[in-house]
């Protein structure tokens, strides 16, 4: 039997950002990976890249796949996202590096 904490981990674990696009791989990896490229992008955005990628798909069926996994992703917190009407997504990547100075402890 699984204890709460491996239900939660289950549930919630870090987003996996796959390293390229695989026609075979989950919906998620792939909205995911078409993102990860464009760093910060609406649902139509990501589904134009998508079309990109996977061009014998029709582009409302890209569109409502981003629309869905975005939403849902977002939804658990696992991306972030203004409140706008048309929500621009983003990764949560920290872009800037640390200075990797700190603070002395004592």
């Amino acid at each position: 039997m699984d204890s709460p904490d491996q239900d939660f981990l289950k549930e919630y674990k870090p987003l996996h950002v796959p390293h390229r696009f695989d026609a075979e791989a989950s919906l998620q990896d792939n909205v995911v990976y078409a993102l990860a490229q464009l760093e910060h992008a609406t649902a139509g955005e990501v589904a134009k890249m998508l079309d990109e990628f996977e061009p014998e798909t029709d582009i409302a069926t890209h569109q409502m796949h981003a629309e869905e996994v975005l939403g849902h992703l977002f939804d658990k917190g696992l991306i972030k996202g203004d409140d706008s009407a048309d929500r621009v997504y983003n990764l949560s990547k920290i872009l800037t590096q640390n200075s990797g100075k700190a603070d002395a402890l004592f």
